[in-house]
């Protein structure tokens, strides 16, 4: 997020939540106790995960586990309607704050209940720059979930009948291109994109685009973000919020639900670009376990989000690619035992031929350690492979968005797509939030 990727919506899983998750308001510490009590008997312990996409792999995964050892029992709590930060308030005030809990953009505020996982055995081998974000005062707090990337997903048999050969991303670097794609796709008689409404889509992944093509450098789009909190950037005269809104006005032209946007359904979208109701659609991998349910034979990529007429722009070669989410484990409220057993379960995730297995073919994801002996071979994470090696990809800013920011921003442009908000406002409703965020 995923942000969270899946924040607003409920995992559609059916568990219990165990009375005594979190160790029974227990202070917490940091021991290396090994799974399992002194008595022999499984100890609990609960993850809190925020991905409804790989909801039922997930559970599946958490079964196979619990069947293969003895020493820890695992149940999933289900996010209940509430976004992530929510729940986790919720659970922590009630003194039973989850023992491993899958965290993004709100590790800052919840870093002084993680404990330090700097000595894990999986810290070696993680990838260069991905736990930047999960390390505070030197301590990392977070192990990589996976590297997840979003932009258009196309479907390339959809655009190589209306291209008339085979579709090259390569060769759309403006908006100019992007509307001439979307007319050849709506004369093919293809709907070209759908547009899912949901905030976190449009608040957090389609904002991070604006944030992050300010500027190739990094301190300076950085700064942008902070110039924007003091009150002191003109988002109606920046070029590339005006570019960025070119483009959502394509999306919004273009779109499936042009005449309903705000009833377009999350789970119809993958539907639509397997069946041929829509080419596109502005959206992340962590989608393709949907897509490859309708269309397993399908080959499918990802294009860049153009921002301006100038193909030469940063951001309009690339997508934006990055570690959304973190599995964090709670220090607070968990025991010595509980801590143990879940650093053992996050192990067996990623070290275990069938963890890497579950993450790799059921979970659809990107590896973010380098001793994986499981790889992708989805073409929609090939594509993803692809920008890395090139190395044009974008920084995911919206982790550093306050938890609120995303409902926020993707209001404003919910109220955009239906014309109850013109572009004055977006940018007006913008920079209100970010001048009295808390």
């Amino acid at each position: 997020m995923k942000k969270w990727m899946s924040l607003s919506i409920a995992l559609a899983l059916v568990v219990t939540v165990l009375s005594a998750c979190g160790g029974n308001g227990k202070e917490g510490n940091e021991g290396q106790g090994a799974g399992g009590n002194a008595g022999g008997k499984a100890v609990d312990i609960t993850v809190l995960v925020g991905k409804e996409e790989i909801a039922k792999p997930f559970e599946a995964m958490v079964k196979d586990y619990n069947a293969s050892q003895d020493k820890a029992k695992v149940t999933i709590i289900p996010l209940s309607g509430a976004n992530g930060y929510e729940r986790m308030t919720t659970l922590y005030a009630a003194n039973n704050a989850p023992t491993v809990i899958s965290i993004g953009q709100e590790m800052p505020l919840m870093k002084d209940k993680l404990l330090d996982l700097t000595n894990e055995e999986w810290v070696k081998n993680a990838s260069a720059g991905t736990l930047d974000y999960a390390t505070f005062d030197g301590k990392v707090l977070g192990m990589p979930m996976s590297v997840e990337a979003f932009g258009f997903i196309y479907n390339k048999a959809i655009l190589d009948k209306a291209t008339g050969g085979s579709f090259d991303p390569a060769t759309i670097k403006t908006i100019d291109d992007l509307k001439a794609l979307f007319e050849k796709v709506q004369a093919s008689g293809v709907a070209p994109i759908t547009v899912t409404p949901i905030d976190w889509s449009l608040g957090a992944h389609f904002s991070n685009i604006l944030f992050t093509t300010q500027s190739q450098d990094r301190d300076a789009r950085h700064k942008f973000l902070e110039d924007v909190s003091a009150g002191s950037v003109d988002l109606a005269n920046n070029a590339v919020f005006n570019g960025w809104m070119d483009t959502f006005d394509l999306m919004k032209q273009y779109n499936t639900a042009k005449d309903a946007p705000l009833a377009a359904q999350y789970d119809e979208a993958p539907l639509l670009l397997a069946d041929g109701g829509a080419a596109m659609w502005f959206m992340g991998n962590w989608a393709y376990p949907q897509i490859k349910e309708a269309d397993p034979d399908g080959e499918y990529g990802f294009l860049p989000v153009p921002i301006s007429n100038n193909a030469d722009d940063y951001g309009n070669s690339q997508i934006s690619a990055s570690v959304s989410l973190y599995w964090g484990i709670d220090k607070e409220q968990s025991t010595p035992e509980e801590q143990a057993a879940a650093k053992d379960f996050l192990n067996w995730m990623i070290g275990s031929a069938e963890g890497q297995d579950y993450y790799v073919n059921q979970f659809s994801a990107i590896p973010a350690f380098s001793n994986f002996q499981v790889q992708p071979e989805d073409s929609l994470s090939q594509s993803v492979l692809y920008y890395m090696d090139k190395q044009q990809t974008l920084e995911w800013m919206n982790l550093y968005f306050p938890p609120d920011g995303f409902p926020t921003m993707g209001a404003a442009l919910q109220k955009y797509l239906t014309g109850a908000l013109d572009r004055d406002g977006v940018a007006k409703e913008f920079e209100n939030y970010w001048k009295t965020k808390k």
